[in-house]
This record gives C-alpha cells, structure tokens and sequence, in this order.
C-alpha cells in the first residue's frame, strides 16, 4: 500500500511552472534520483515523485512526452514510508516553487499551517 502527499499552487491546480526549472531543482536534491522522464524517486524510504499537468480534479495521464509546464508533483509514498520524512520533502518541494502541500487522502492542507 502507498499513501500520496500532493504538491500544487492551490486545491484546484491553477498555478504551473516551468518543468526544466524544476526539474533542475529535484535533481538537486539528495535523497532524489530521476527515474524516468517525469519522475524521480527514493529506494530508502520507498517515494516516487510525480510531475504532471492534471485537470482542476487533480487527474492526469502521461503519454511519454514532455510537458513544458506543470501543476502538480505528487509524492508516492510506500505505507511504511516515515510520514516527518516524506513531508519534510514535501515541503522542501512545495517552498522551492511557492505551492501548498495537501494531503491527498484526507484532503487536508499540510503546508502552510492554515
């Protein structure tokens, strides 16, 4: 089982950015390795990192080419996956481009406190 954190400018994904900007700025992080041509991710803990152009409900779907600009990143987290650990990379995320992170299942926004 995984659980998601969800990165965006707000619930109804209205805000995008430049895909190689950040791009550039996950492959900077450590904990982070690109895994394909839209994603990044950790071994340890398990967390795949998502970027896309989804709908106002936060759907997408990729078809293998790239997307100039996006508006969401969604962590994939693994169950056992440290909850601190993977919102604390959220929120990394999330400050670098000046979006909200939002808990995916509970609907609940994580960052900033509100």
């Amino acid at each position: 089982m995984s659980w998601y954190l969800t990165i965006a400018s707000d619930a109804q994904y209205t805000g995008f950015t430049d895909t190689a900007r950040l791009f550039k700025f996950l492959a900077t992080l450590p904990e982070l390795n690109q895994t394909g041509p839209f994603s990044f991710g950790s071994s340890e803990p398990w967390v795949s990192v998502v970027v896309a152009a989804c709908d106002s409900r936060g759907n997408y779907a990729h078809n293998g080419e790239f997307i100039p600009q996006v508006n969401v990143v969604e962590l994939i987290c693994a169950y056992t996956a440290p909850t601190e650990w993977c919102e604390a990379l959220a929120v990394r995320i999330a400050d670098a481009l000046g979006w909200k992170v939002f808990g995916h299942d509970e609907g609940r926004q994580i960052h900033p406190p509100i």
